[in-house]
């Protein structure tokens, strides 16, 4: 069997100048965006797996959320809302941050799957983030203060309110004994007579 040779596979046009410089642009933006948290937010250079699978992100945000607030339970409905309502511009980022969490936690701890470590190194992968400064510790920051904010006061279920600091939620009736004393007469004057004696 004979080898191909070079001139038998179908060769592309010359690249004219434009196009020569449009790709090296193309190639210098991947370059500088590699370490550019901006650039690798707007131009998703971070696995696919993230865009293409919510699911993963959210368990790897919940795993973020139920690091950042001790006793949260990692079932909660509403646990990792705030992070991907389109609401909040933290929302863009919430698979960057998920996958800049998986990727610091296989630096640091040997697996790519943050959802899968302790508490303890879940912690230390979340101040990593912290300390590396510019736009990734406000990404982190941000979404700390929001997911607390969130979480405390409730706001996507206000007649919940917050059990892990004995908030009830909004006001719900509870019944008229609740809301009543067993004996309001001992709360009452003594009645008197017209000429002012107690009756």
């Amino acid at each position: 069997m004979d080898l191909l040779r070079l001139t038998d596979w179908p060769s592309e046009p010359p690249l004219d100048r434009r196009a020569a410089l449009r790709r090296l642009a193309i190639a210098g933006v991947g370059l500088a965006a590699v370490g550019c948290t901006p650039m690798r937010v707007v131009l998703h250079l971070y696995p696919e797996d993230f865009d293409e699978s919510p699911e993963l992100t959210r368990l790897i945000l919940a795993a973020f959320v139920t690091a950042v607030i001790p006793g949260a339970d990692a079932h909660e409905p509403h646990l990792t809302r705030a992070l991907t309502d389109p609401a909040f511009p933290l929302a863009r980022c919430a698979e960057y941050l998920a996958a800049d969490l998986c990727k610091r936690s296989a630096g640091q701890f040997g697996t790519a799957r943050f959802d899968a470590l302790d508490t303890a190194q879940r912690t230390e992968v979340i101040k990593a983030g912290l300390a590396e400064g510019g736009t990734t510790a406000r990404i982190y920051g941000g979404a700390i203060f929001l997911t607390q904010i969130a979480y405390y006061a409730g706001i996507y279920e206000d007649t919940r309110g917050c059990p892990l600091i004995g908030w009830e939620g909004r006001y719900q009736f509870r019944g008229i004994a609740a809301t009543t004393y067993t004996n309001p007469q001992r709360f009452l004057a003594r009645t008197v007579s017209a000429d002012g004696n107690p009756a």
